[in-house]
């Protein structure tokens, strides 16, 4: 029969004989035509390939629907807009940490927070309550005014000061993630301003300027810097020292030198004025200026002794001279006494 054996062949033949595929496909049909004529059932070699067409057409169907996916996939893929965290913030201040987010068509799964590697909040829509805190040293959130946008932190500490980081997770089957991350720094303000220390009330031109300055503990270390008569000094005459840990809360100090020989430029009208700053990014700044006088107008005394040398010599000199006086004084008296011994009765006696 011409519907089998020509299948069975087909089955264990190979493929590469493609010319005798199509004689035998051309005797099978004469065959079918001359047992039933215009009843034929079709040649399996037909079928056959029309199978593989099939195969073929729906790994074409599968390809594209792989494509038309990929592409809905790219066009709404989820997107962090807004990460905003302060850099400083005063101790025992409330923080606010904000998080904002596109899903571009995708569905929220989660919105989670960590410090510094460790997970503080989670927000999950289906929980029920949604939001959820984990404690931490230094975290306190309030959970009533935390949502899936921000997470408020209560009265922060030091412990408070850490690298913070916003994870936004969309739903199944993507499951796309995006996050961001910034520091946040808790600071402590001095309770004084910088103190100068070494300076001398004169200086002559040629003397050498040893002065220090000195922040109060903060945290973190004040940023110090000098200026004469208002300008930033050069590198080249500031001394650099180490920061000092003074308590267990870790509060520092910071000291900063200035080195300089006084030039006749650094007086102006016969002062120098001598500063330093301490700055904490824009939350602290605070100064203390030391005014420095020329010794030109501290040379009085020296010009007053020079005045009292002169006053002096000159007293002499007048007592010197007041000597003849005493003598003319005496002149009166010693002519009375010669005209009484010249006079004519003194003869006539």
């Amino acid at each position: 029969m011409c519907g089998l054996e020509p299948y069975s062949q087909h089955q264990l033949a190979p493929h590469h004989q493609r010319r005798s595929s199509q004689d035998q496909h051309h005797q099978c049909h004469q065959q079918l035509e001359q047992q039933a004529p215009g009843k034929g059932k079709g040649c399996p070699h037909r079928q056959t390939g029309s199978g593989s067409s099939r195969t073929a057409t729906h790994l074409q169907i599968w390809y594209i629907l792989h494509v038309i996916l990929v592409l809905i996939d790219i066009s709404s893929s989820l997107t962090m807009t807004e990460v905003k965290i302060p850099n400083h913030i005063m101790r025992l201040k409330s923080a606010t940490l904000g998080c904002r987010y596109a899903l571009d068509g995708e569905s929220l799964y989660s919105v989670k927070w960590y410090k510094d590697g460790h997970e503080i909040y989670r927000y999950v829509p289906r929980d029920k309550p949604p939001g959820q805190a984990f404690p931490l040293p230094g975290v306190n959130i309030d959970l009533r005014n935390s949502s899936d946008t921000q997470i408020i932190l209560r009265r922060v500490t030091l412990q408070s000061s850490g690298l913070y980081r916003c994870e936004v997770s969309g739903e199944a089957p993507a499951f796309n993630t995006v996050s961001e991350s910034e520091t946040m720094t808790v600071v402590v303000t001095p309770n004084h301003g910088p103190k100068i220390t070494g300076g001398q009330p004169r200086y002559q031109i040629g003397d050498t300027v040893r002065v220090n300055c000195t922040s109060s503990p903060s945290k973190p270390v004040c940023h110090l810097s000098w200026l004469i008569n208002g300008e930033p000094v050069q590198k080249a005459h500031l001394r650099q020292y180490d920061k000092i840990v003074v308590n267990r809360d870790g509060l520092e100090m910071a000291r900063l030198g200035l080195e300089f020989r006084v030039r006749p430029f650094h007086f102006k009208h016969g002062d120098m004025k001598l500063k330093c700053v301490a700055k904490i990014s824009s939350l602290y700044l605070q100064s203390n200026e030391e005014s420095v006088e020329s010794d030109r107008q501290q040379r009085a005394p020296a010009l007053e002794s020079r005045e009292t040398v002169a006053a002096k010599s000159s007293t002499i000199g007048a007592a010197g001279s007041r000597l003849p006086s005493h003598l003319v004084s005496l002149l009166p008296p010693m002519l009375l006494i010669l005209l009484l011994r010249t006079w004519p009765w003194s003869r006539a006696s």
